[in-house]
């Protein structure tokens, strides 16, 4: 009998020991879970705590409409929109006579039933999430209970209330801060996009009110043109994936959630997607795939036929998946200058001393961190593709991009000459400013902007011609009284925009969009900068032939006149002399 009860002990010793280890791990994931929390509620402190910058009160305290954002807050005033694009630092409560009458019908607590009259749209979508029934399947149902812990409080329903405050007196619009509360992961997740550096997601803001055009155009009177910039660089928001108010994971896996921004002249993903194989693929069999099932489950050519943007640039890496589509970017959208080029223009000193990100470096695409980078590329192509297709297509992408910029330099250097002789139709002095030209020297000193750049626009009072990546972009976002001029136009639409089609084309197997929306329109611009050089540099020298004709001509008359003053003064001398001679 003893030795019965000896056995069942040491049977039992195996399982309380499971029991113990997976009780110690559930604490531990527990534990991990509220770390997570605290950063992700606390996520414009952590995001942003040393940013180089002067002038810098980010998105820390809600300001209203009273100033803007980042270092140029002062120098605008946001259009009202912008409370809904960039909640975190402009919401401003809604008040008046209309909302006095629905608070005199309604409680403060009767969210649901006002909006059903106010906006019954928003309430439906409600009445359809998961936030209104967050136990509607064992998957859910799981995850919910774990939401419960880190809140500590059960959820029958996530309601207006959980995400807007308990009433009007203390209304918000949710931002990534608020969603972090019950959603920690996702939001740390997002967070790290911004390790990688920029281009990314979470400082849409930041990439938008940072560059001196976006104030100068204010100062101008175009606010409300901006619109497209404000709008799409509102990615500062979860709700720009998943769609408020039903905030659908489902709907955030389908490719439409990224195409509303990842479109058109800068980025034409979602053209070059929906037109390649890929994307015909997808819109002839989408609709019968399971989006309800989370990517790290998904079996490729099973579930998913094809891929999507979420498949592949989710895609962390030895089966995981996370919010944070920038991880593996090795190109950074071909905007910076990539090292292993012998440039022949002034590319070959970017980024001219400046120091301001997303400038501040040349592009090493072979660097190790790269290199790891490209390979994890081949590894999501190799789910679908043989890894000798996927590993050829990513070095072709490679190739073909460093063409780009050969050809870019190129292009560069026919500016250089231009600028170099001040060839412009109208010549610098008699153009408008760089926009912030006045202040950029005295607001950002020699130290962000480099001792070249700040003593040309200090030197100059800003009015300096900058062409080429990044900086030179100014010319696509701002009107001025000659600036910019038609063939810097050109230049920038060529390297900002054909290129980006030419890129994206290639990156999503779309030829049509990489040739003739691309690389064909790379070459005719090329084409068309050269012969507007020369017409510049012949006009150059007829206006220097006029005014040196201009000059002699002058020199002259004014001969002519001194020689007439002279005869003049001779005849009178003579004439003087002969009537003193003949007085005497």
């Amino acid at each position: 009998m003893k030795f019965h009860r000896m056995g069942a002990v040491l049977l039992a010793i195996p399982f309380l020991m499971c029991v113990f280890f997976l009780n110690v791990k559930e604490v531990k994931a527990e534990a991990d879970l509220k770390e997570l929390q605290k950063k992700a509620t606390s996520y414009y402190e952590i995001l942003y705590p040393n940013e180089p910058l002067p002038m810098w009160d980010w998105l820390g305290a809600n300001v209203g409409l009273e100033k803007g954002a980042g270092p140029w807050m002062e120098l605008y005033k946001p259009v009202p929109l912008q409370m809904y694009w960039f909640p975190g630092r402009h919401y401003v409560k809604p008040d008046g006579t209309y909302y006095d009458q629905l608070l005199e019908r309604f409680k403060p607590t009767d969210c649901v039933a006002c909006h059903e009259e106010v906006t019954p749209g928003f309430v439906n979508d409600w009445k359809d999430s998961t936030h209104a029934n967050p136990k509607k399947s064992p998957r859910f149902a799981e995850k919910t209970q774990q939401i419960e812990k880190l809140i500590g409080r059960e959820l029958k329903e996530v309601t207006c209330s959980d995400c807007h405050g308990k009433d009007h007196n203390e209304l918000h619009m949710p931002t990534p801060a608020h969603c972090g509360e019950c959603h920690p992961k996702e939001v740390t997740e997002f967070m790290g996009e911004r390790e990688r550096g920029r281009p990314n997601h979470i400082d849409g803001l930041m990439a938008n009110v940072v560059p001196p055009w976006y104030p100068e155009m204010f100062r101008r009177g175009y606010p409300a043109a901006q619109f497209g910039c404000d709008l799409c660089h509102a990615t500062d928001r979860c709700n720009i994936c998943h769609t408020r108010h039903k905030f659908a994971a489902a709907e955030g896996r389908r490719p439409e959630a990224c195409m509303s921004c990842h479109m058109g002249f800068d980025h034409p993903d979602a053209e070059s997607y929906s037109e390649s194989k890929m994307g015909y693929i997808y819109h002839m069999e989408g609709e019968h795939w399971d989006w309800e099932k989370p990517l790290a489950e998904v079996v490729p050519g099973k579930d998913y036929r094809t891929p999507t943007c979420q498949f592949c640039h989710f895609d962390q890496g030895n089966g995981t998946f996370a919010h944070n589509p920038v991880t593996k970017g090795v190109w950074r959208m071909g905007t910076v200058p990539p090292k292993g080029i012998e440039y022949k223009s002034s590319l070959k000193d970017y980024p001219y001393g400046i120091n301001l990100p997303p400038m501040n470096y040349k592009l090493d695409v072979y660097s190790p961190e790269n290199k790891k980078r490209s390979d994890q590329w081949v590894n999501v192509c190799s789910k679908c593709h043989s890894p000798r297709f996927a590993r050829l297509y990513r070095e072709n992408l490679d190739d073909f991009m460093f063409e780009m910029w050969r050809l870019q330099d190129r292009a560069q250097g026919v500016l250089d000459e231009i600028v170099a002789l001040d060839a412009f139709e109208v010549p610098i002095k008699k153009r408008d400013i760089f926009p912030l030209g006045d202040i950029l020297a005295d607001a950002l000193g020699p130290g962000l902007l480099g001792e070249a750049v700040y003593s040309a626009f200090k030197t100059t009072g800003g009015k300096v011609p900058v062409i080429g990546p990044i900086l030179g972009l100014y010319g696509l976002f701002m009107t001025g009284k000659n600036n910019p001029s038609q063939i810097e136009l050109e230049y920038a639409s060529m390297w900002f925009g054909d290129k980006a089609h030419a890129y994206k084309g290639v990156a999503h197997g779309q030829q049509d969009i990489a040739w003739w929306y691309g690389a064909a329109k790379v070459y005719q611009g090329i084409n068309k900068l050269e012969s507007q050089a020369e017409q510049l540099k012949k006009l150059k020298k007829l206006d220097e032939l006029l005014e040196s004709k201009k000059r002699k001509g002058l020199a002259g008359i004014l001969g002519s006149i001194i020689g007439g003053v002279a005869v003049l003064m001779i005849g009178a001398a003579i004439w003087k002399k002969r009537r003193d001679t003949s007085q005497q």
